[in-house]
């Protein structure tokens, strides 16, 4: 997208406003700040995993917010106003995702108390080179969401103040870069507390003077139904469609479970709490967390659009880009305030923030864990040597990130655009781990080998779609009531036109999105729905990688380490005589065990009893 993609409208942001963002966004920097020289970190993994100590309710806060981002406020609401609700059906996944995570990833993860998760595969498999592949899967899917991230913001700023989109870019991509490199873990998830209730204070006073307008939101439901916005309950099993019931329950799943189980920067969110059941529980108060803010997003898409159901922006020429509805709204709705647009844009930018700082950050620790302390040259350092290492690679990313943010303004949604790089590139990465910790004779074979087909069937649905010429249409959009709206008026004059057609219409207009014509086999493939690229790909990986560590087992004659299997899968491969002779196996596992030099994880024996 060019400069040119959306209008800037109205004043603009007057000085005040300016003045609540500086100050808001200052407030970011002072934590980092004060966390670089009051909190100085001694180690890489203090700097990593805040030494292992971090609170609960914080912790969890942040887990929320390296996610949500600026791609909820400003890519919800468009979605609700330019395709429906259908999407919202996904929250029913978190009821099954996020328990499935805490019974699954946390414990194992946990125990081993490991900075990188992908540490993990080399010990479960004894291979270095699966350990390379996740990292490297970890990094490209992190650097091209981050892309996303910092975009995304750039489109209200410019909408409300003119800026260009680049200025927005590099202004957001260094300022969470600085905070994030030199205060660390603890920096970060206090900034994201901050950005958090920044984030939920922009939404409800979206909805509160949205609904305000408009007679309540009732009043923004009863609209959104008649224009056929509320989808729900649609259980069509054909997976060329966009979205339904079982697409968005379906993908939600795999999507969630990749992206809170094995993700880099959920593992080490939980991995940083003092106790396992903390660990649990900051996964688990994120069900209603999540659910509450990604509601808060919906319901200001449905009030927004009902703001503006008989005269919508982009068929007026106001803005080209639909993820520029919202800014335009609160622009349009909030500039009689002062400081409330700053307000507005500050918990925008503060939601970019909370998710660079976050991902940043665990960048920093896969890439130093899993690369570059492998070579002597650096592992020999002393440990404020890799420390300063650690905070350049923060630095490093940083800059890389923002050149990223110019790759993704070419795709098309923020929404769309997010679940396709997620849910691409992380499926394989969840099949992987699933066979290491519930096949017993996976092999690094199977798990190459696997990780490879996945990644192959990603790339190629996901390049094939990005091929293609048709983009998911509009529901129908209307301007019949433009010419009771003073602010057309004055925008256009009486006399104003737009190309095009539209009956019963006071103006014409361009139909900015054609039905989508239907597409022949086989690129048809290609329009299977992007929810389930998670799914196809984590499926793909496990049924290959399950294969060949069949067909191979004859040649790893090594019995994995029981410990690093899923407490399930234990009674089938510990044996009755191991039991009695009480070898590794005969008792329960000490959480807190001391860590064991050797295999890096922690000392601790296992029951099949748990």
């Amino acid at each position: 997208m060019g400069a040119d993609d959306s209008v800037a409208v109205s004043t603009g942001m007057s000085a005040v406003d300016y003045v609540v963002l500086i100050g808001l966004l200052g407030g970011s920097l002072f934590i980092g700040v004060y966390h670089a020289i009051f909190r100085k970190q001694k180690s890489t993994a203090d700097y990593l995993v805040g030494g292992r100590s971090m609170p609960l309710l914080p912790t969890a806060i942040s887990l929320l917010a390296s996610y949500i981002s600026a791609i909820l406020i400003l890519g919800v609401p468009a979605e609700f106003s330019y395709h429906g609700s259908a999407l919202w059906e996904a929250m029913y996944s978190n009821i099954i995702a996020f328990p499935l995570v805490a019974y699954i990833f946390v414990p194992t993860f946990y125990r081993l108390k490991l900075t990188s998760a992908y540490e993990y595969l080399e010990l479960r498999f004894d291979n270095y080179l699966i350990r390379l592949l996740a990292s490297l899967t970890f990094a490209m899917q992190s650097m091209l969401y981050l892309g996303v991230v910092v975009f995304a913001p750039s489109i209200a700023l410019h909408t409300v103040s003119g800026f260009p989109y680049w200025v927005s870019m590099v202004s957001i991509g260094l300022i969470g870069t600085f905070y994030t490199a030199i205060g660390g873990l603890r920096a970060v998830v206090w900034t994201d507390v901050l950005q958090g209730v920044l984030m939920l204070g922009g939404l409800v006073a979206i909805i509160a003077i949205g609904a305000f307008r408009i007679g309540g939101l009732s009043e923004a439901f009863r609209i959104s139904g008649e224009h056929g916005r509320l989808d729900f309950l649609n259980f069509d099993p054909n997976p060329f469609l966009r979205h339904t019931t079982l697409i968005c329950v379906i993908g939600g799943i795999f999507n969630t479970t990749a992206t809170f189980g094995c993700h880099q920067t959920s593992v080490q969110r939980y991995c940083s709490t003092s106790t396992l059941k903390s660990a649990v529980w900051t996964m688990l108060l994120n069900i209603p967390l999540l659910t509450l803010m990604v509601s808060l997003g919906w319901i200001a898409g449905a009030v927004v659009f009902a703001n503006y159901a008989e005269c919508d922006p982009v068929l007026t020429g106001h803005i080209k880009n639909k993820d520029a509805i919202v800014p335009y709204f609160v622009l349009r709705y909030f500039s009689g305030t002062p400081g409330l647009v700053g307000l507005f844009v500050a918990s925008l930018v503060s939601a970019s923030l909370s998710s660079v700082s976050s991902l940043l950050n665990s960048m920093a620790a896969v890439v130093w864990q899993d690369f570059f302390s492998q070579l002597s040259y650096f592992s020999k350092k002393d440990e404020q040597a890799q420390l300063n290492i650690t905070k350049a690679l923060g630095f490093t990313f940083g800059f890389m990130m923002i050149g990223l943010g110019f790759l993704v303004s070419n795709m098309s949604g923020l929404i769309q655009t997010t679940f396709t790089l997620v849910g691409a590139i992380q499926g394989p990465l969840l099949g992987v781990f699933l066979i290491a910790l519930f096949v017993p004779w996976a092999n690094k074979y199977g798990a190459v080998v696997g990780m490879l087909c996945g990644h192959a069937l990603s790339i190629w649905i996901t390049y094939g779609a990005l091929n293609l010429t048709a983009k998911p249409p509009y529901l129908p959009l209307s301007d019949q009531n433009c010419a009771n709206e003073p602010w057309f008026e004055s925008a256009y004059g009486t006399n104003k036109t737009i190309s095009g057609h539209f009956p019963g219409a006071r103006y014409t207009y361009t139909p900015v999105s054609p039905v989508q014509p239907d597409i022949e086999w086989p690129d048809k493939l290609y329009t299977i729905s992007y929810m389930y690229y998670g799914a196809l790909s984590c499926c793909v990986t496990m049924v290959i990688g399950f294969v060949i560590s069949t067909l191979t087992a004859c040649l790893v004659n090594t019995k994995p380490d029981v410990k690093l299997l899923h407490p399930l899968v234990w009674r089938f491969v510990v044996t009755e005589d191991e039991k009695k002779e009480k070898s590794n196996y005969g008792i329960k596992p000490k959480l807190d065990g001391p860590r064991d030099e050797k295999c890096n994880c922690s000392s601790y024996t296992l029951s099949s009893e748990l």
